[in-house]
């Protein structure tokens, strides 16, 4: 799979959000986009999954338009964790859980025995099988966004767009989410794009950065190359010390207290 992206921009009104973008994404890869708020980390995200269009520009999956494929087939190409993904109705827990099988099920059809085990399965991967029967509207808000990643992983596609997904969560659980993740990008060779702010969880989890600033790629490639205190300086305007962590076995990002 690769999600190739040509001179992509876009713009809200006469606002100029993303600027002139031209990489690509391919599978058996974790990549994280980087920079300040209203970078276009977002807007890049919702691009891609057709959620917007661009004004210039075309995007490809596996060299097919976006904007040639059905609803239903990006869905089963493409699912996103959004931050913000906001369900009005009191659904239950495994009923969310159950509409990333939407796109596999026929209209007016019932699920399939085996979307049943998924959805099983999903929710005790991601530590909410005890809450299924609850009101996805009672839940916390890590619960819910847990709920929302086992809706994103029960829809099983090739690709997986995170934006800023693990926001609301604790930081057990937010590791728990990025194995997951992990795994099924080494064992499964699926692609994920995610949109970070924590630095260091960038630098530990993914296989590449890309750096925003303005709407422009500031700089692309190996993680461990691309993270240094002048891409930092250069990105984010702050001093810092970029180090590598035995620990994590990658870089990290160290900043003045004062």
């Amino acid at each position: 799979m690769e999600i190739a992206l040509h001179n992509i921009s876009f713009a809200y009104d006469l606002d100029m959000i993303i600027k002139d973008i031209d990489c690509s994404f391919v599978s058996g890869n974790f990549y994280s986009i980087i920079g300040p708020n209203g970078s276009g980390k977002t807007t890049l995200l919702d691009l891609i999954s057709d959620f917007l269009n661009p004004c210039t520009g075309y995007i490809n999956i596996d060299q097919a338009p976006v904007l040639s494929l059905s609803t239903k087939d990006i869905a089963k190409k493409i699912a996103l964790v959004s931050q913000d993904y906001a369900i009005n109705f009191p659904f239950r827990v495994k009923d969310v859980v159950m509409m990333g099988r939407h796109p596999y099920i026929p209209r007016f059809s019932h699920p399939y025995g085996s979307d049943l085990e998924r959805v099983d399965k999903l929710m005790e991967v991601t530590g909410i099988r005890h809450l299924q029967n609850r009101k996805i509207n009672e839940l916390s808000g890590g619960e819910r966004q847990r709920c929302i990643f086992a809706r994103a992983l029960c829809q099983d596609t090739p690709v997986l767009l995170l934006d800023e997904a693990f926001s609301n969560m604790d930081i057990s659980h937010t590791l728990q989410m990025l194995r997951l993740v992990k795994e099924s990008v080494k064992k499964k060779n699926k692609l994920v794009i995610s949109a970070f702010h924590d630095l260091n969880l960038a630098s530990s989890w993914s296989d590449a950065l890309l750096m925003l600033k303005n709407g422009e790629i500031k700089a692309f490639g190996n993680s461990q190359d691309i993270l240094t205190q002048q891409t930092i300086k250069d990105v984010f305007n702050v001093k810092s010390i970029v180090e590598f962590n035995e620990h994590v076995q990658a870089k990290q990002v160290y900043y003045s207290s004062i």
